[in-house]
Formats: structure tokens, sequence, C-alpha cells
């Protein structure tokens, strides 16, 4: 596959894709996938970060703007996203999946015209449930199991998988780290700790964040290989799925533990104003979105 850049702006495509992929792993809704799709890179990321090994000189060319867009959209949004979730939790929840909500048309467009058999109904169905799952099994009293104050062994086992499951999120459109993290109960720990006051005066919390990097990019390259096969061999059973997965994570955030501790607080009729706003965010974010996906797709045909 050709990776080599022609001019300056395909740089800076890839490393404004970059930027959306490092925001998406603190800032709930944003996916840096879907993006990638936009700005029709998509494919040849999936083959630069699975043949990084092989053809390291010509990939790791290519995916280097990527990466530092990454680094710059992640330290960048730590401190704003702790910020605005701990007074407005809810309201800072709806606008960031109105966000991700815009994004939907990019990958509907995939399977836009393919006819529905009830092999590819079953995937979307099946992705559908399984984040709501998820949700559901996080308000378990076990789901404490990710916010631990003294991490032992086990806990770092755990971080490591999640490290894996978070690279997938990167990897395919629609999916959002945040909202991940927020079905398993451990949003609020991991964005709480993040500092840097914090981490140098607690070495197995600091490791707890190594042991999830480690994970990340293990994910990243042994994941990027499969779905660049899926998309070959299965490209729209992939979209019928991930349509599914889409909707179902916006679905799942609500029923999560994250916001129903949030739910928790709420006196009537005083959170009645934080839930408007919040609707109101949500649809005004969602508008931005769209209207912005809609514009950059049409560059991009151009």
């Amino acid at each position: 596959m050709e990776l080599k850049y022609k001019s300056f702006k395909e740089v800076f495509i890839n490393f404004f894709v970059g930027i959306f992929i490092g925001l998406s792993v603190i800032v709930p809704g944003i996916s840096g996938s879907t993006m990638a799709i936009t700005m029709k890179v998509y494919d040849k990321g999936m083959y630069a970060f699975s043949h990084i090994f092989k053809e390291f000189k010509k990939c790791f060319l290519y995916a280097l703007p990527v990466i530092i867009g990454i680094f710059i959209g992640f330290f960048t949004s730590v401190i704003g996203v702790r910020v605005l979730l701990e007074h407005f939790p809810f309201i800072t929840i709806c606008a960031f999946l109105g966000l991700m909500i815009g994004t939907y048309p990019v990958i509907f467009k995939e399977i836009k015209g393919v006819v529905v058999t009830k092999k590819r109904a079953a995937l979307s169905v099946a992705g559908f449930i399984v984040p709501i799952l998820f949700s559901v099994l996080s308000l378990l009293p076990a789901n404490s199991f990710l916010a631990p104050q003294n991490p032992q062994i086990w806990h770092y086992v755990l971080f490591f998988v999640l490290g894996l499951l978070i690279s997938i999120t990167q990897l395919m459109p629609g999916l959002s780290a945040t909202v991940l993290m927020m079905v398993f109960g451990c949003y609020g720990y991991l964005i709480g700790n993040l500092r840097a006051s914090v981490l140098l005066n607690d070495l197995k919390l600091l490791l707890v964040y190594v042991v999830m990097g480690i994970g990340f990019l293990v994910g990243v390259f042994i994941f990027s290989k499969g779905i660049e096969k899926i998309l070959k061999k299965a490209r729209v059973q992939f979209f019928y799925a991930i349509a599914g997965v889409s909707i179902g994570s916006v679905v799942s955030v609500f029923v999560g533990s994250e916001c129903v501790e949030v739910y928790k607080t709420w006196v009537f009729p005083e959170f009645l104003i934080e839930l408007l706003c919040g609707i109101v965010l949500l649809l005004c974010f969602f508008v931005l979105s769209f209207l912005f996906t809609k514009f950059t797709s049409k560059k991009q045909e151009k």
C-alpha cells in the first residue's frame, strides 16, 4: 500500500486525526477512528500500524504525525476534562456524547444501500447489547475492583487487559475509550489520579498507568492486524456490528455506574435544570459534530 505523503496537507490531516485519537482517550464522545474514516485515512492507518515491524521505515514515517497528535491531544485534554467532570459531570457527558453521535453518519454511510440480511441484523443487535450488558454489570458492588486504593498483582493484570480493550476503541469507529472506562466504573478513578503530584508519590498507582499503556500498545499492534483482515474479507458485516455497538454505547453511558452516581445526588426539582441543560448541550454538540463531519467528508470527496 502507498503510504508516502504527497503534500504537507496530508501530513496535517494525519496529525489532526492523531489529536482526535488522543482526545478520545480522555474526552467522552470523541472517536478518533471515526474521524480517520471521515478524512479517508482509516485503511492506510490500519495498514501502517499492523505492518510497522515488517515495513518499519515506511509505516513509522506515515504514523509519526498521528503519534505526535495523539500525545498532544491526550495531555492537553487531561486537565480541562477533569475540571468539567468535577463540577458538571452529567452536562459534560451529554455534551461529549453529542459529539460522538454526530459522527455516526460516517459509520452508517458504510452500510447505506446494502441489503439487510438476518446475519447482518443479528450482528447489529449483538453489538447493541454488548456495551449495555457491560454497563449493567458495572452497577454490581464488585465493580470497585478496577478502582483499587492499594493495587495488587491481579489488579495489574486486569489493567493490562483494560489497556488492550482501550486499544480496540481507538481502532474501531464509533467506540470511545471513555465510554468503556465508564462502563467498567473506573473512569473517575483513572482521570482523578492522573496528576503528577499523585503519581510521583505513589509508584504502585503509577505502575497502573504504565501497565495500561503497555497493554494499549500491544493491543494496537495485534488488533490492527485483525481489523485489517476483517476489512478486506467482511467489511459490510464489520460495520453492521459497529453500528450496533455505537448506538448501544450511548445507551450504556446513561445506565452505567458513572451516571448512576450522578443520579443519586439529584434532588427534585433542582435536577430538572441539570437534565435540561444536558439535553440541550447534547443536541447542540450533535449538530456541530454532524455539520463538521459532513463538511470534512465533502472536502475529502472533492
